[in-house]
């Protein structure tokens, strides 16, 4: 059980991440006022992405080991 939550937090962090760091700013941008995110709550996703990773390898060591 531990090991698919951990597995499934760690997918939909990367996930995250990977949405976050691609729309947070544009590539091309060639002013500041283009250079917008395209999703405006991307900076979010990227930290919220970090902390979802963070809290798999936290509920992996406090989660009781019932698979064996």
């Amino acid at each position: 059980m531990r090991k698919t939550i951990t597995v499934g937090l760690v997918v939909v962090g990367f996930a995250l991440m990977l949405i976050g760091f691609l729309t947070a700013a544009p590539w091309g941008s060639s002013t500041v006022a283009d250079s917008d995110p395209v999703i405006v709550g991307a900076p979010f996703l990227f930290i919220l992405g970090i902390v979802s990773v963070v809290a798999a390898a936290v509920l992996y060591e406090l989660l009781p080991d019932r698979d064996r």
